[in-house]
């Protein structure tokens, strides 16, 4: 009889989870007897580096894992089959997350459809240990996607180094298992497991780690920072521009990193990767990617970055966990960025001219190409926020709306003075767009610009029903009358139901919202009109402006 191919891939998958315990310096696992945990249990046991101890009393092999990571002072790996079985470990994973002592705890259990279903040993298991755990995690209950087994594996890493970290502790790992649970012929898993490495102390530029990690840097030809969210930082700035300059190291900006000032910063970075991928262009593809702050707007820079020639990705934050935005992370650096890249730009280390030359290259012919599209170009929405752009007072505040208005801007970062830029990137959604501008300005003697659509203002309008705003906050509606962003989606695009389901037209104007709420109201359709209502629009003085431009 042959494998089926569905439990084959289980047991590879299982394979790789112990390997990456294995990794993690795992090297004890107590195996509980069953059945549903078979394919977890007999991975352990064939895994070379992990000592094996099988014991059938799951309340009293839980607490001997306690005592043997009690003793070495490192994680042990618990497996236990489905049912109560996992709720016999609950004594003693109380006991480790008080006396916060490192448990990976496993758990085999059935196939979600079978919950509840009158099947055997089948009960509620995720989250089973309610709040005597550290954290929990649920895999997946199949692995037929690459998806899949990256996302398992994710959370496998995360899982261990958060029972790793101070203060340690339990953590729980339910994995669903279908049937067929066994196979005919071994399988062996050639695959290399995705292991994500955190250093567990803070790094300076002192420490034995920060040396090591030097050293790993060194290894790369092809080194790329990228800047995801993240606030103004004017030392990291000035660290930056020391590392773009002197090591030519590239640099992508995102578009509300605040570091588009950077001295050398790659601002049209979705252009350049738009432009990569579409020539199927390696020479822009780093060896190594570091990267620091929040999500990224561009969406072509992220695919770029999940190339396959991208040997590493490190990301730098003082947080436990970090992203894996671009299924390579490699290794979680705990360290304030700015002092990380300072230790780093003090080290006698240079990327590749040739990779520098290709991206500085690129930025030049795009940022040209930019300008000329907008000489002597008909007056459009993209038109509208270059004029906006090249209005803004220096050192002033842009918020950016979700959907058009923030990729409008990533796509044409034509900025001829230095402003702090924000956006609610965290969720990406349109919903609290006024209402954060709003709050922003009120604490602040700064100016302040909100673009946004007009579907945002609608959602948010509320957040002018405010006694506290000030004449410092200007809002600038595209309104587009709907959500026309997705026009710009082919998917979206090409479906007969367009114009009824997605963008969903609508006919109003803001002008009465805005004077309700006792806001100056301008008001343009043509770009003759919008450059006479930017000249005024921060001059006029009192109270909040309201600039709607119908594109």
């Amino acid at each position: 009889m042959s494998n089926k191919p569905e439990t084959e891939e289980v047991y590879r998958v299982m394979g790789l989870l112990a390997e990456i315990t294995r990794l993690h310096g795992v090297r004890n696992a107590i195996l509980c007897p069953g059945s549903r945990s078979a394919p977890i249990a007999l991975s352990f046991m064939r895994n070379k580096g992990i000592k094996t101890y099988t014991l059938t009393d799951e309340r009293s092999a839980a607490y001997t894992a306690l005592g043997i990571a009690r003793q070495l002072q490192e994680p042990v790996v618990l497996v236990c089959t489905s049912g109560t079985a996992a709720l016999n470990f609950a004594p003693a994973a109380a006991e480790a997350f008080f006396s916060e002592i490192p448990l990976i705890v496993f758990t085999a259990d059935r196939p979600p459809e079978w919950i509840a279903q009158a099947d055997n040993q089948s009960i509620y298991q995720q989250s089973i240990y309610g709040k005597n755990i550290k954290a929990a995690a649920g895999l997946p209950v199949s692995y037929s996607t690459k998806d899949d087994k990256w996302y398992a594996q994710r959370l496998v890493n995360e899982m261990i180094v958060m029972a790793c970290t101070p203060p340690f502790g339990p953590v729980h790992i339910n994995i669903p298992l279908r049937e067929p649970l066994y196979l005919e012929n071994e399988v062996e898993t050639k695959e290399k497991p995705i292991f994500i490495e955190r250093e567990t102390s803070v790094i300076n530029s002192n420490s034995n780690s920060f040396q090591n990690i030097v050293e790993k840097a060194n290894q790369f030809e092809k080194i790329l920072v990228v800047a995801g969210n993240h606030s103004p930082d004017k030392e990291l700035t000035e660290t930056l521009s020391k590392l773009t300059e002197e090591k030519k190291i590239v640099l992508i900006a995102d578009i509300a990193s605040n570091q588009l000032f950077t001295k050398r910063a790659i601002r049209f970075g979705d252009t350049i990767a738009k432009d990569a991928l579409s020539a199927k262009n390696e020479e822009f593809v780093p060896d190594l990617v570091i990267s620091f702050g929040g999500p990224l707007v561009s969406k072509s820079g992220k695919d770029l970055l999940r190339q396959p020639p991208v040997k590493a990705h490190w990301h730098i934050t003082e947080a436990m966990q970090a992203p894996d935005t671009f299924q390579k992370l490699s290794k979680v650096i705990p360290a304030n960025p700015a002092s990380f890249f300072k230790a780093l730009a003090a080290v006698p280390k240079r990327t590749s001219d040739t990779f520098a030359a290709h991206w500085n290259n690129a930025e030049e012919l795009a940022l040209q190409k930019a300008k000329n599209n907008f000489s002597g170009s008909a007056f459009s929405e993209i038109k509208a926020v270059y004029h906006i752009l090249q209005h803004l007072p220096e050192n002033s505040n842009l918020h950016l709306g979700n959907s058009l208005p923030v990729r409008h801007v990533t796509s044409s970062p034509l900025f001829n003075k230095k402003v702090n830029i924000y956006s609610n990137r965290g969720t990406s959604g349109i919903d609290g767009t006024v209402s954060a501008a709003a709050g922003h300005s009120m604490v602040s003697d700064e100016m302040h610009t909100l673009i946004c659509g007009d579907l945002a203002f609608m959602y948010d309008n509320n957040g002018l029903w405010n006694n506290n705003l000030k004449d410092n906050l200007k809002i600038i509606i595209l309104n587009n009358h709907g959500g026309q962003i997705f026009r710009s989606l082919p998917g979206a695009a090409k479906q007969k139901e367009i114009d009824d389901y997605f963008v969903t037209h609508q006919p109003l104007k803001f002008e009465h919202t805005a004077l309700q709420h006792g806001c100056h109201y301008m008001h343009c359709d043509n770009e003759t009109d919008l450059l006479a209502c930017l000249d005024k629009l921060y001059a006029n003085k009192g109270r909040p402006v309201v600039l709607e431009i119908e594109c």
